[in-house]
């Protein structure tokens, strides 16, 4: 009876989990944005950069590449450029002019890159990938 209740209480608490995890394979990031010279136009609230492809010697990039927003609180956040999803390589999401949102191509889910990076409209149920940062001065790194 012990068992049986344990099972079961067991059982109940892996049922009520209410985050849902995407299919993104997991990917090495490791990347570092110098805001005083090459990457001064992440300055302004609501600018983004994507990098497809590591810039120096020891660097990765994730999955499908990065996507890095500077938000309305003044916060930096790294993405993964992939739709979560569509969970594939060459399906990447289109960051808008400067308004705080990235759209997929395929599936028309439009994210809010600017907070959290979760599903503002459209099918999606999987808030885009998300990394550390950490701001040191006028130098940020992004990390998993």
């Amino acid at each position: 009876m012990k068992r049986f209740v344990a099972c079961m209480l067991l059982l109940l608490i892996c049922s009520c989990s209410k985050i849902t995890e995407s299919d993104i394979p997991y990917s090495r990031v490791w990347f570092e944005l110098n805001l005083t010279y090459s990457d001064k136009d992440l300055v302004p609230l609501l600018s983004f950069k994507e990098f497809t492809a590591p810039r120096l010697a020891g660097e990765s990039t994730g999955y499908a590449g990065l996507i890095i927003v500077h938000s309305y609180q003044d916060q930096f956040m790294a993405y993964d450029r992939c739709c979560p999803n569509e969970a594939q390589r060459d399906i990447v999401i289109v960051p808008g002019d400067n308004d705080g949102t990235a759209t997929c191509p395929k599936c028309k889910t439009i994210y809010d890159i600017s907070n959290g990076g979760i599903p503002y409209s459209g099918p999606s149920k999987f808030a885009l990938r998300r990394y550390g940062v950490t701001k040191t001065g006028e130098k940020i790194q992004v990390y998993n």
